[in-house]
């Protein structure tokens, strides 16, 4: 009965069937990542699987959908809460430029066309793998956003701030932030981690500038940081409170040259 799937129906939520080309498109990388596409009779989705990567998206098939990205198009999918761009497709000569893009990385990587080992048995196989990885949850559990992810990787651009700080100015000073308080959005949206780590950079480098500057800076032992729809920066004895806004401009200038003249 494997002939049957030559077909590919794919009965989605929304229960229209998705019919998809007999023979895929495979891709190879010069590093050796290899990535299968079977399109839709439409061309408009695709199912995709990428392997040979050390993501978590490694072996994993993703129905995707042909986008607008820029100039060109892209095979999007959901990943930690939010469409990206698996593959961009540019248009050559002969016919197109494939590029993947594994998630948390901006470095694509090119792939080029496999055309003599094109078989629908691996069309076959692959939609057979995404039936099951679709009922184990597999795609749904990627798609979902990673809040304890997204903290923990704030949390390690603020530790990273704070080590260089506490080594130019002579002094632990940490930054705490409320984490229950930070929205999803705001989490999925800005860099938490290097806006609340802006304080500790600049005290870090007016530290190294101007060797003068540690002894007010080692007044401090604690940065909080929150954020809020203005910016505002104060500072007590021992306690620097700062509201980053994320829209504000010029944040870094504005946060230098307050401390600059504490």
């Amino acid at each position: 009965m494997k002939k049957i799937l030559l077909l590919l129906a794919l009965f989605c939520s929304s229960a229209q069937a998705i019919e998809f080309q007999k023979y895929p498109i495979l891709l190879e990388s010069s590093s050796g990542e290899h990535v299968t596409i079977i399109e839709s009779r439409d061309k408009s989705q695709a199912l995709i699987k990428v392997v040979g990567v050390n993501s978590p998206i490694d072996e994993v098939v993703f129905l995707t959908d042909l986008k607008p990205h820029g100039s060109i198009e892209a095979y999007k999918y959901t990943f930690d809460g939010e469409q990206r761009a698996l593959i961009t497709k540019g248009k050559s000569y002969s016919c197109c430029n494939y590029t993947l893009y594994l998630p948390n990385t901006r470095q694509g990587i090119y792939l080029s066309e496999l055309k003599d080992k094109r078989s629908t048995a691996i069309s076959e196989d692959v939609y057979a793998q995404y039936q099951a990885q679709q009922e184990q949850g597999i795609q749904l559990k990627l798609a979902k956003f990673d809040r304890d992810n997204s903290i923990k990787q704030s949390q390690i651009a603020l530790t990273a701030a704070t080590k260089e700080l506490n080594k130019l100015c002579g002094k632990n000073i940490t930054t705490t932030v409320n984490w229950q308080e930070l929205d999803d959005k705001i989490l999925q949206t800005y860099a938490v981690g290097a806006y609340c780590a802006q304080i500790a950079t600049s005290l870090a480098q007016q530290c190294k500038k101007q060797p003068a500057f540690k002894a007010k800076a080692q007044r401090f032992g604690q940065i909080s940081c929150e954020f809020a729809d203005e910016l505002k920066l104060r500072h007590t004895d021992t306690l620097i409170q700062f509201k980053t806004a994320p829209k504000a401009p010029n944040q870094a200038q504005f946060v230098e040259a307050y401390l600059r003249n504490l």
